[in-house]
């Protein structure tokens, strides 16, 4: 090594290390950001599975009507925390366009759960609240990839 020179990696190894940094910071972005919707999802799943549960006991509601009450109720929660907390969109800008996408999200989400429930209860003899609780998780990370990449990504996404 000569005195006064820095030594500098050749430019294959510095386009590989660069992508390497690139790749760890966008791994800690989606994490940080995955565990914001886990978070996010936790406290709209609250609602829903009090509301559903607070129907099918107090009101002695059909569970597939306490479903649609509670998923709805749900789903308004889920847009909105989703939307202002975990993915960050405070600005107006993109707002319709992210609420059609939503009821896009949720009108298939919803189909599936509700199928996934009713097979849980009448077809497995689950207990409501249990068969509505396997549902839910199980289009757990259907709901965040679609949220992510599609209802609301980012334009330089």
């Amino acid at each position: 090594m000569i005195p006064g020179k820095s030594v500098s990696l050749p430019a294959s190894q510095a386009t590989l290390w660069r992508r390497g940094q690139l790749l760890a910071a966008s791994l800690v972005s989606w994490g940080a950001q995955l565990y914001k919707y886990t978070l996010v999802g936790a406290a709209v799943f609250l609602i829903d599975i009090v509301t559903y549960w607070l129907l099918i006991s107090l009101c002695d509601s059909w569970f597939l009507y306490a479903h649609f009450v509670s998923r709805t109720v749900g789903g308004i929660a889920c847009f909105v925390l989703n939307r202002y907390v975990t993915f960050n969109r405070t600005k107006r800008e993109g707002l319709w366009g992210d609420l059609a996408r939503f009821a896009a999200l949720y009108g298939v989400s919803f189909v599936l759960a509700s199928v996934l429930v009713f097979a849980a209860v009448d077809l497995a003899s689950m207990h409501p609240v249990t068969g509505k609780f396997v549902a839910e998780c199980t289009v757990f990370l259907f709901n965040y990839s679609v949220m992510k990449y599609w209802v609301l990504r980012r334009k330089d996404d």
